[in-house]
């Protein structure tokens, strides 16, 4: 509570601006920070879930009837707070932090909520001094609500009626504001936010007439439902009809469009913010990204290409965490090696999103120096989920823990210039940005000092741990202590950098899924 009260004290009281997170003000142009102004401009009612939600098994009716209105309570909202902090819980033997809220099951439930809610961004808190405006589904890939963790195993079914109904809800919002794209992508993602949950899509809003397909024709079915004529014309979000049938992972229907001469190399147009993607996005791209492994499978006995966007089919498995989809692409000659536009490998890629089991399958596929292991750990520590696991791992690959990032020597020469460019920006604008910080402190720069301007406090201690230096400089002569001082962080920590990694020790040990921590009564 500490947290979020000195949080609301900033915002009420002071003057700036919420920043927006580094993958959204990369993917996401028309995103804008959040003026505390906006806040102060009226009297402020705050809903808390875990306050507004009766816990007690007693009152089951009265939180059934809860649960079914957090979804209305979320869309009322005009600010979503998802409060993060790093905390150790030595009595429960785990570390809480923003890695594990987005693997609870409810937690998940609220931020589909809020994602697919007419106010879509959301405002990630990792401490009083961690405050980010989150607009785009990529920023960290969390997953779906039936594959998340519940204390409560029957809680999961719970959901599904209620997940059932953000979706229709979504859908008619999205139908409403006359924005078939959105309604496109949100009917063809429902087997994506339905998977874990047992119970039927939302059927298609658009009514039958006498037009309507047959039943045994899934392509023309699929193409009616959604308002698309022509497999071989794109919409005006730039997608094709294949593009929306890989979203669904609907095997048959893709079978159908590609026996109508549907071309599986055709890529997207124009690039799709809120999902995260870049233009130029293959069918294949977007099957292997959603763990749509079956349909992938088809689409490469069609003989999609495996490379040829701004980042390579791998680089998406990497992204989402798809070990199997990993496989077959390798299977199928796909590069395991293959760079992004910015220099990074898929096994770099999958280090910063956290996907252990992406890393484990590229491991064997291709051998990583001990720069790449490096440049990984690096990554992951800026990255979304920076735990103390992912760092022994890394390390003992033989990762390099006080590795430091040279950006001529680890990236692509588009990447130099995209630091350049947001580093000047850095200097010369009236307000820096979480990503104009990262770029500008980005050469010379550790892992350690990664993990403290990101809030990866699980990470830091991780490090520390491990032994990470302390006194080594960035290429803007700044020590882990700068990027420490002012910051609000936790007090093993704050030990850490003093110089005794007693507590961080003691934390990292704690965040092991092997560890174990005394704890005296």
């Amino acid at each position: 509570m500490r947290v979020l009260q000195d949080v609301l004290a900033r915002l009420l009281y002071r003057r700036g601006s919420v920043s927006l997170d580094w993958v959204t003000e990369s993917n996401v142009p028309g995103a804008r920070a959040v003026s505390h102004e906006e806040f102060q401009a009226r009297p402020l009612l705050i809903w808390y879930d875990h306050f507004s939600v009766p816990q007690a098994a007693s009152c089951s009716n009265e939180q059934s009837e809860a649960i079914s209105s957090i979804p209305a309570y979320v869309a009322k909202c005009r600010f979503f707070f998802a409060l993060c902090s790093t905390i150790a819980c030595a009595v429960y033997g785990k570390v809480l932090s923003a890695a594990s809220w987005n693997t609870r099951g409810w937690c998940r439930l609220e931020r589909a909520a809020r994602e697919l809610s007419a106010h879509d961004s959301w405002i990630l808190v990792r401490s009083s001094t961690s405050v980010q405006v989150v607009g785009t589904a990529v920023s960290s890939v969390c997953g779906s609500v039936g594959e998340g963790a519940f204390t409560v195993a029957g809680d999961r079914q719970k959901l599904a009626p209620v997940m059932k109904s953000i979706l229709a809800k979504k859908l008619q919002l999205s139908l409403k504001a006359g924005d078939l794209p959105a309604y496109r992508r949100h009917f063809c993602l429902q087997t994506v936010h339905m998977r874990g949950l047992e119970i039927e899509p939302v059927p298609g809003l658009i009514p039958d007439n006498e037009t309507t397909p047959p039943e045994d024709d899934p392509a023309s079915i699929f193409l009616y439902q959604t308002g698309l004529e022509d497999v071989k014309k794109k919409d005006a979000a730039g997608f094709w009809p294949l593009h929306y049938a890989a979203l669904s992972g609907n095997r048959r229907v893709v079978e159908g469009l590609l026996a109508q001469h549907a071309d599986p190399n055709r890529r997207t147009a124009k690039q799709e913010p809120k999902l995260g993607f870049p233009p130029w996005m293959s069918v294949l791209d977007l099957a292997i990204f959603y763990k749509h492994n079956d349909v992938a499978r088809l689409l490469i006995s069609a003989r999609a290409h495996l490379e040829g966007g701004v980042f390579p089919s791998m680089q998406w498995a990497a992204f989402s965490n798809n070990a199997e989809g990993l496989s077959l692409l390798q299977a199928a000659g796909g590069n395991p090696r293959a760079q992004n536009i910015f220099g990074a490998s898929p096994f770099e890629t999958a280090a910063v999103y956290g996907g252990r089991e992406a890393l484990e399958e590229l491991l064997p596929q291709a051998q990583h120096s001990p720069l790449e292991l490096g440049r990984a750990l690096h990554g992951a520590m800026g990255g979304f989920t920076a735990s103390a696991e992912l760092v022994k791992r890394l390390i003992s690959l033989r990762a390099e823990v006080n590795f430091q990032r040279d950006v001529c020597r680890d990236n692509s020469s588009f990447c130099w210039w995209f630091v350049a460019a947001q580093s000047l920006k850095h200097r010369v604008g009236r307000t820096s940005s979480a990503l104009t910080s990262i770029m500008y402190h980005f050469h010379g720069q550790t892992p350690l000092a990664a993990a403290l301007q990101a809030a990866q406090h699980e990470g830091a201690a991780a490090l520390i741990a491990a032994g990470a230096r302390l006194d080594l400089r960035n290429g803007r002569n700044w020590t882990v202590a700068d990027f420490a001082r002012e910051q609000d962080i936790p007090s093993f920590l704050r030990q850490g950098l003093e110089g005794d990694p007693t507590e961080c020790r003691r934390v990292a040990a704690l965040a092991l899924p092997d560890g174990y921590v005394e704890v005296l009564f």
